[in-house]
């Protein structure tokens, strides 16, 4: 039986639902102390002064920092992935503010102490004076005539400006049919992890460090310390065993793990930072806040022409992660489309919020957003069915492999997608009998938004094997999971491609010292980057028992199979041997790096959505979804729909929920979760169907595509295509172009004031 594509439970989970998980706050290791951080009020202000010298002076305080006591660099580094686009004002964000705090919770004082009380309590010592400035809250807010610089002293808020092109695009609208146009507005979301941002760390009896963190990229989070401590790498070792969620926002490293590491460095005792909800919600990456005027040309019969128009990036206060998402979203408002030309303007912006980073979708959310709300908006303009206008545009297998025509840096992006027209079909079918209609002040209505998901990104991927005399399989990898299955999805890879029983299967992530190096855990890249890596070192590690069983049975090692930890000789049975006693007394020790034909692989799918909406209260409930998908060769249909289902989970929450508020001057109103609405399981109680298709991406040897945020993508556009169908149906009519869709704004939609005002 083939163990990759079999349906298997997760190795993980007894561990975790067990309690048995562990998590960075979790180690209590003697002498522990703790650190706080005096926080911003303010959304923007100017430092006169900051006077730690009474809080050292507080019972239990071992140390009071400000900027000044920092060694350098004292700015986190620049992301690295995606590459930053060119900036003409770059800001990094520093670990603590010296002369300007740029938004609400910012971070301009750091306390030890031997309790968290005693922490705490030293805060109120600490002497400041603050100037407020003006602020600004969002994108919105940056681009207005006359708005005030999200820096002082900036000429404005525009950190940069770049354009995306390809093919003729005056001639694509100048010979165009018709032509229709949105301004689209999506709200800033939060990670919302179950565990909020948290990490310890422990000087070692070598010298050394050792840091538990709850992140997605223990390398960078290395990095990031050595560069401030001025240690060698090998000098700092991150863990991250468990992380309860990291959704992107926990995809590069933090202050809050720089300051720690130093503490413990320079205290010589165990420092740790565990963040409240309010300070996690206040100061982790956000995303979206993006505003985007685009405009679609098409022919009569609903064949694209071009698209143009303009992005809003908020990239928050600083230069950081986020500054490279708005390319992503370009990239992704192509979807699975015939699309001859494109001119889209980026204008990446400052403004007083959270720096905005990747969470699930990482942007591909927000450019599918544009081009289905837009296809919508086509279709009816045309009067024609919504899917039918989908389906003229749909690229076919035969045009595969497919140059977009956009280049991204200096490669071209081409697609390799799966069937596409067989899956809408397929949804189509799926679809044919679900109910639509108004019942008793309930309206039902059904929208469908197809997509194309990157997968993958990076050119080299690492993994390490080791196998010890008793038959134990030792797999170390670079990634660093987060719920994703890892430890199950490896151990399927190598036992199969290995010819090794699974139970022998150890796999160990999220350690720097597992491997040289690695990338962070993002951008659906586990199954393709990873998940190659992974067969990789397995059939390096088969190859070389292969030889040394030649030896012993004297056999030619294409004659031999390996298979449940026995090699033997074809046709000769008798002659055979068991794998581990080959091995030398040290082990066997193989490494390998994956290097991908291509950086990137491509997922597709077609979304239809259900969703009721009370006429009267103008609530709206998602209660059915069918998703047809295509993720290449499937590791395991298990974690495959479990990410699904995940993923669609995010995207309800981005189309009706989540909301990270900021007034117009940048004072935050939604920082914990008594405003910040998130999905919960009430929503989530709706009936999923799923259906795969199974196309093997020719990018990689074992055909891998990503899968993490294949249903994240769609769901928005599909719940607002659904919602407009059931008001239609129920005589009223509106355009949705601003996720979320609460109950508030489907009133002032309609036109009447809320419920509640009445």
């Amino acid at each position: 039986m083939s163990l990759i594509g079999a349906r298997r439970p997760r190795v993980e989970d007894e561990r975790l639902v067990t309690g048995r998980g562990r998590f960075a706050a979790d180690d209590r290791p003697p002498g522990l102390c703790h650190l706080v951080l005096l926080r911003s009020p303010h959304p923007h202000a100017r430092v006169l002064r900051v006077d730690v010298s009474a809080a050292r002076a507080r019972p239990g305080v071992l140390a009071a920092w400000t900027a000044a006591d920092l060694p350098g660099p004292r700015t986190m580094p620049v992301a690295e992935f995606p590459p930053p686009p060119p900036l003409t004002d770059v800001r990094l964000q520093p670990i603590l503010a010296s002369e300007e705090l740029c938004h609400q919770g910012e971070a301009l004082a750091a306390v030890v102490a031997t309790s968290v009380e005693a922490a705490t309590d030293a805060l109120a010592a600490i002497e400041t004076e603050l100037e407020p400035l003006p602020g600004v809250g969002g994108a919105v807010e940056a681009t207005a005539e006359g708005a005030p610089p999200a820096h002082a002293g900036a000429a404005g808020n525009v950190a940069g400006r770049s354009t995306i092109e390809f093919g003729d695009i005056e001639a694509a609208f100048a010979g165009a049919a018709v032509t229709v146009s949105a301004t689209l507005s999506l709200a800033r979301i939060c990670g919302a992890a179950m565990e909020p941002r948290s990490v310890t760390a422990v000087p070692q009896p070598d010298g050394t460090l050792l840091l538990r963190t709850s992140t997605q990229s223990v390398f960078g989070v290395r990095d990031a310390v050595t560069a401030t401590l001025g240690l060698e790498p090998d000098r700092v070792r991150v863990v991250a065993e468990d992380v309860g969620g990291g959704f992107g926002a926990k995809g590069s490293p933090y202050p809050e793990e720089v300051l720690v590491a130093l503490a413990a460095q320079r205290l010589g005792r165990p420092v740790r930072w565990v963040a409240s909800r309010s300070e996690d919600g206040a100061t982790t990456n956000q995303s979206h806040g993006n505003v985007l005027g685009l405009e679609l040309a098409a022919e009569a019969d609903g064949r694209l022409r071009g698209l143009r128009g303009r992005v809003l990036h908020d990239m928050g206060a600083y230069a950081g992660e986020g500054a490279g998402q708005a390319a992503n979203i370009v990239l992704h408002t192509l979807s699975v489309y015939r699309l001859p030309a494109m001119r889209v303007e980026i204008w990446n912006l400052y403004t007083n919020s959270a720096p905005t980073g990747f969470i699930r979708g990482g942007g591909r959310e927000v450019g599918n957003f544009a081009i289905e709300r837009l296809m919508d908006r086509l279709a009816d303009r045309l009067g024609l069915p919504r899917d039918l206008v989908r389906e003229r545009n749909l690229l076919r297998p035969e045009d595969m492999p497919y140059d977009t025509g956009l280049r991204m840096g200096p490669a071209p992006v081409r697609y390799d997608l799966g069937d596409v027209p067989a899956m809408l079909s397929r949804l189509r079918a799926m679809t044919a009998s679900v109910p639509v209609g108004v019942e008793a002040g309930r309206a039902r209505g059904m929208g469908i938004a197809c997509y194309a998901e990157s997968t993958g990104f990076g050119q080299r991927e690492p993994a390490r094997l080791h196998l010890a005399r008793d038959g134990t399989v030792t797999v170390c990898l670079g990634s660093t999971p987060q719920g994703q299955g890892h430890q199950t999805m490896a151990a399927q890879i190598v036992a199969e491609r290995l010819g090794w029983p699974i139970g022998r299967v150890r796999v160990v992530a999220g350690d720097s010292a597992a491997v040289p190096y690695g990338l962070l855990t993002a951008g659906s890249r586990s199954a393709v980057h990873v998940g190659n890596a992974a067969a990789g070192v397995a059939l390096e590690a088969r190859r070389r028992l292969l030889e040394l069983a030649a030896e012993r049975l004297e056999a030619d090692p294409a004659d031999l199979t390996l298979s449940d930890g026995v090699v033997a000789v074809r046709g000769a049975p008798s002659r055979r041997v068991g794998a581990p006693d080959l091995v030398p007394d040290a082990g066997l020790e193989v490494a390998y790096d994956f290097s991908p034909r291509q950086g990137t692989t491509w997922a597709c799918g077609c979304l239809a959505v259900v969703v009721e909406v009370d006429l009267e209260t103008c609530r709206v409930d998602v209660v059915r979804s069918l998703l047809v998908h295509d993720s290449g060769r499937l590791i395991n249909p298990v974690l495959a729909e479990g990410q699904l289902h995940g993923g669609l989970a995010h995207g309800i929450g981005y189309a009706l929920f989540e909301d990270a508020a900021y007034e117009p001057d940048g004072n935050q109103r939604a920082p914990s979760f008594l405003d910040y609405a998130i999905v919960s399981a009430p929503e989530m109680a709706l009936s999923i169907q799923l259906e795969h298709q199974e196309t093997p991406s020719p990018a990689n040897p074992e055909g891998f595509r990503g899968i993490g945020e294949s249903a994240t993508i769609p769901a928005p556009a599909a719940i607002c295509s659904a919602i407009e169908d059931a008001l239609h149906r129920a005589g009223r009519r509106v355009e949705l172009h601003e996720i979320p869709v609460t109950p508030e704004a489907l009133f002032r939609q309609l036109g009447v004031p809320a419920r509640q005002e009445r």
